[in-house]
């Protein structure tokens, strides 16, 4: 690793190398906590174009505590299903059943636009993202860590979030290894306003002999659709021209219904498929975040929730350790994490198989699978939660996970309502969440300084107890539910006396 001369320039406890949706919502929860920060990015300006589109309800309802969501649900598109077509004939319908969430459904918003709301945030919490700024190295000092940049000068902080893209100069720095493979298949991307000869869901499919087009609607005007075509049998041997809007039309005439015309070609890019997942997301004072340590294609969009939810774990981590809270803390984020990544890559890559057969038996047979997937219910609502990030667990990783009532400690801590308002508009990243059914608790019972939210599901009288069956609790329990900042279930228990043992163990006790 290279050394400049002379000492660095002291900056915030913590830089955040990278100012997409990963590294702004990481800064949000600090700044939202109180923690000073800076973010970093290279790129001279936001970026204008999207690969990543769509925001599921995990996302959101951690988003929700951050002031983020109304501005996203009044900019985004709700997605509510999507057909697999035979040229203009309807084979499947795909109905978005919608999970139990104050979220329902997948939002979709071009990332380009995310990241201006989130930057419009963190703004309004006074910290700006500062460009031109190029990580070249990251070392250990002491107590800390010192980011060399382009040009020779340094910054030091005590702490260090590299959400940095797939191409990480923050993890290449550590040397942290990122095994991945190109999977083969290469794809055009494009967003394109299109005249249809037919009424299309909010999706669209074909798979055909040279594999899929995908098109999905875009907010905006109700004629603009992103478009997804595998165009890798072209790629063999030859580079692709730049696509133009004669070219898309020829490629849509080829593989979709016919008739499609090509108003206007706004964006496009080649996206040629990768898998990769990072050995290891930390190393000393330096955390890993993102496409930083995960990357894969974009079936099912969840790679750009993935990274949100990898930045309020760990932000809210961080937040403690910088309070006082063991550096241990911090163990755990990856402990958690980075299983949830290879669970997607490991789902991601079975779509991708299945999209991308050529075989005429094999299709046929993947077709049939298709068409009874279609017809079930009960099939339509799994893929439906999958899809939504809401069934992420870590309560086989979490103390108490492995017995009692759901949700159990390291479960997703579900959609109830106290009142007129959603649980998950009261939960956020810069406070736990103090759930009790038919008790008090005194503000005696926590400690000096804890950042603990007390929510009363019911009274003590035994009114109103839809939340705290919800909760696990039967019809005449009590007991108390400690949700961390993100949103999952720390502890739960009947006495609270036992409370300022878990808010201990979730070190902010």
């Amino acid at each position: 690793m290279t050394r400049t001369d002379g000492p660095a320039t002291p900056s915030a406890p913590v830089l955040i190398v990278g100012a997409g949706p990963t590294g702004l919502t990481a800064a949000l929860v600090l700044a939202q906590s109180g923690v000073p920060c800076r973010i970093l990015d290279k790129r001279s300006e936001a970026g204008h174009s999207s690969r990543a589109l769509g925001l599921q309800a995990r996302s959101m309802e951690v988003l929700a505590g951050l002031g983020v969501t109304d501005e996203i649900e009044r900019m985004a598109y709700r997605l509510r299903g999507s057909s697999i077509m035979k040229g203009r004939r309807r084979v499947v319908t795909l109905d978005w059943v919608p999970p139990e969430s104050r979220f329902p459904y997948t939002y979709v918003l071009p990332q380009a636009g995310l990241e201006e709301i989130l930057r419009t945030r963190l703004a309004a919490l006074g910290v700006e993202v500062e460009r031109e700024i190029e990580i070249v190295d990251v070392r250990a000092d002491g107590g800390g860590v010192v980011a060399e940049l382009a040009g020779g000068a340094s910054l030091s902080a005590d702490w260090l979030i590299g959400a940095d893209g797939a191409r990480s100069a923050v993890r290449t720095a550590l040397g942290i290894g990122f095994p991945e493979y190109a999977t083969g298949e290469v794809y055009h991307l494009a967003d394109a306003v299109l005249d249809l000869p037919i009424e299309l869901d909010d999706g669209a499919m074909w798979l055909g002999p040279d594999g899929p087009l995908m098109l999905m609607r875009l907010p905006g005007d109700d004629r603009l659709w992103r478009v997804f075509v595998d165009v890798t049998d072209a790629s063999r041997g030859a580079d692709l021209p730049p696509l133009e809007a004669a070219a898309l039309t020829r490629l849509l005439e080829a593989r979709g219904p016919g008739g499609i015309t090509v108003d206007e070609l706004q964006w496009s890019s080649v996206f040629r498929t990768r898998m990769g997942l990072a050995d290891s997301y930390r190393s000393g004072r330096v955390l890993l975040a993102g496409d930083a340590t995960h990357v894969f294609p974009p079936f099912g969009g969840q790679g750009m929730n993935l990274g949100i939810q990898d930045a309020v774990n760990l932000a809210w981590r961080l937040t403690a350790v910088l309070r006082g809270a063991g550096a241990s803390l911090l163990d755990r984020y990856e402990r958690e994490r980075r299983p949830v990544a290879d669970a997607v890559i490991d789902d991601v890559e079975g779509r991708r198989r299945l999209y991308a057969l050529r075989h005429p038996v094999a299709r046929a047979g993947r077709d049939v699978l298709l068409g009874l997937g279609g017809r079930s219910r009960r099939l339509e609502r799994r893929s439906s939660l999958q899809n939504s990030q809401l069934n992420i667990s870590y309560r086989d990783r979490t103390p108490g996970g492995d017995h009692g009532p759901s949700p159990r400690p390291g479960d997703r801590a579900p959609h109830a309502r106290v009142g007129d308002t959603s649980l998950h508009e009261l939960f956020g990243p810069d406070h736990a969440t103090l759930l009790l059914c038919g008790l008090e608790a005194g503000s005696s019972l926590l400690s000096a300084g804890a950042e603990v939210r007390i929510v009363h599901l019911s009274g003590a009288d035994g009114s109103d107890r839809e939340s705290c069956e919800r909760y696990g609790f039967g019809p005449a329990g009590e007991g108390w539910v400690l949700v961390r900042p993100d949103g999952y279930v720390a502890a739960r228990g009947a006495e609270l006396a036992k409370l300022q043992g878990a808010l201990e163990a979730m070190s902010i006790g």
